[in-house]
């Protein structure tokens, strides 16, 4: 997997990859997405010769609200929009099990009020 050792170029120090995904699409873009131990990130890199990264990054503290949805109806697509204090994050999407996945997941990060 070359593309986790450029990514490790935009982890903090001591900060650990702790759930990855497969492609999503979002800010007409397709990232590879991860889940670390302090953030999620959106990374993906282009180019032969001249690379170029894009890297969205958001704290998993920050997250109020995730939402769930499927569309489509021969070829469903999964959809998490993601909401945190500050913003709405541009809607996520992809195949159902890689949406659901991220869901799964960020539900285990994100606080409980009450």
């Amino acid at each position: 997997m070359a593309s986790s050792l450029v990514l490790e170029d935009f982890l903090f120090p001591g900060e650990i990859v702790i759930f990855q995904s497969g492609r999503v699409k979002t800010l007409n873009d397709r990232f590879d997405f991860y889940v670390t131990d302090q953030r999620i990130l959106l990374y993906r890199r282009r180019g032969v010769v001249f690379k170029k990264d894009r890297v969205v990054a958001e704290r998993i503290e920050n997250i109020q609200t995730l939402h769930y949805d499927e569309k489509g109806i021969a070829k469903k697509k999964g959809v998490l929009h993601i909401e945190t204090i500050s913003k709405k994050m541009e809607p996520l999407e992809g195949t159902v099990s890689d949406i659901k996945a991220i869901w799964q997941e960020l539900q285990k990060h994100i606080k409980k009020e009450g």
